[in-house]
């Protein structure tokens, strides 16, 4: 299993057309961030939202639907339900969630866990984010590049950004691989084997990733947001590209005078899984 150093100079190529505020100003478009905004809108805690955030991080995986639903469903969740007590709480949300009944039993031990670290307290106001990283990992007993601890810190990030707070992501903070960044590793042809192979190789998706971050100069928390808010609109297409950019064009995620880059990084991004971008029209460009 090699990496494609030519796919890799290539994406990165493509990368480099875009400013980091170009990234910046798509991350705030991210489903995500969206969610959480209006979370500490509601709440106006960011402390709080910020430990919120972190706790439906952890539990989520094996969702039984989209991420991008599951993620509006805890904004709404606790928008309205302010919780008073946060370990008993957010348990009762993981109970209700129907987006975590797959495997809810271990999820409600995660939590517990969790909160026998007191991480929900020493998580509070910590804007700190390499400690807030070291953190996670030592109260959950888990691998500091564990897919759910830079989950975490990736939506502590976004969490604190959402709520105003300037803070600065680790540096060396990689990418979490989950389905759809292990998918858009094989289908931009960055590495030859299929999505299931490369979910269970972590650490060689992540380094090459890495690799792209560092030739393109976006920063691997960053580059997340656009490998997976495109990664998203590529699968639920089917691959079909016109269609993913098109999605993208209406959700307003692709910043005035970059259509060109954007469709030359979806294309290049499902290389060798896309149904084509010939037709598509932009009116953005």
């Amino acid at each position: 299993m090699e990496v494609s150093e030519e796919r890799v100079i290539k994406l990165s190529t493509v990368l480099r057309e875009l400013s980091l505020s170009d990234v910046l100003a798509f991350e705030e478009r991210d489903p995500q961030f969206i969610v959480v905004k209006e979370l500490c809108t509601a709440l106006n805690n960011p402390g709080l939202v910020a430990v919120l955030v972190a706790m439906n991080s952890i539990v989520s995986y094996m969702l039984t639907g989209r991420g991008e639903r599951h993620w509006s469903y805890f904004s709404e969740y606790f928008s309205h339900n302010k919780p008073s007590d946060l370990c008993r709480d957010f348990k009762a949300y993981v109970v209700k969630s129907p987006y975590l009944a797959r495997g809810r039993e271990v999820k409600v031990d995660r939590i517990d866990r969790f909160c026998r670290a007191k991480l929900h307290e020493r998580l509070m106001g910590l804007t700190n984010l390499n400690e807030a990283w070291s953190l996670l990992a030592g109260g959950l007993h888990s691998p500091i590049n564990s897919k759910t601890i830079v989950f975490a810190v990736k939506m502590l990030y976004y969490a604190y950004r959402a709520c105003g707070i300037n803070v600065k992501p680790p540096e060396d903070l990689p990418i979490p691989v989950d389905y759809r960044i292990a998918t858009l590793t094989k289908c931009s042809g960055l590495i030859n084997a299929e999505a299931k192979v490369l979910a269970a190789k972590q650490n060689l998706v992540q380094e090459t990733w890495g690799r792209v971050a560092e030739l393109s100069g976006i920063p691997q928390v960053n580059l997340d947001a656009l490998l997976w808010v495109i990664g998203g609109a590529l699968i639920y297409s089917n691959f079909n590209v016109n269609s993913a950019l098109r999605k993208l064009m209406e959700d307003s995620l692709i910043p005035p005078g970059k259509a060109t880059v954007f469709k030359e990084l979806v294309t290049e991004l499902s290389r060798e899984c896309s149904r084509g971008a010939e037709t598509f029209k932009y009116n953005n460009s």
